[in-house]
């Protein structure tokens, strides 16, 4: 199962990955593979309205994996279904887990 969250950065940006824990040299560092920056989008048929985009984080990285340094982070979130749905779509999985919805 992947770790897939959202990670807010000390710059502003939020990026989209999967996020893992590791060491090199002695440093802790979080590591992303295949990130994506989470972006506001105007909603071109409703005024005021704003939708989410995704677009490559550093494309040109070798094996698409990003390290950060831990004291670069303000703060780390689990995304929400339709967020997630969209990553897995175009980075991720490719899988697509449904909107459930329960009626009584």
């Amino acid at each position: 199962m992947s770790n897939i969250q959202i990670i807010k950065l000390s710059s502003g940006e939020e990026l989209i990955g999967q996020v893992d824990d590791m060491e090199i040299e002695g440093r802790a560092l979080i590591q992303i593979k295949k990130p994506a920056v989470v972006m506001l989008i105007p909603d071109q048929r409703e005024e005021g309205k704003f939708g989410i985009g995704l677009a490559p984080y550093a494309p040109y990285a070798d094996k698409s994996t990003v390290n950060i340094m831990p004291n670069h982070i303000t703060a780390m979130m689990i995304p929400g279904s339709s967020l997630l749905n969209e990553y897995n779509k175009h980075y991720g999985s490719g899988l697509v887990v449904p909107e459930t919805k329960i009626e009584i």
